[in-house]
């Protein structure tokens, strides 16, 4: 029987991108919910970039 190759996780990166910082919106708030879809898909995620 032929061997199957093991799957690799996928590896990302998260953006997140805030141009209001007085209004209540910070990096965390798009952060968190990405970290979340990214664990529920399985993916490791590799950096983190914040502008």
């Amino acid at each position: 029987m032929p061997v199957m190759p093991t799957a690799q996780p996928k590896c990302v990166a998260l953006n997140a991108r805030v141009s209001t910082l007085d209004k209540g919106q910070g990096p965390e708030t798009q952060l968190r919910p990405l970290r979340e879809y990214a664990q529920h898909r399985g993916f490791v995620v590799v950096e983190e970039y914040v502008d």
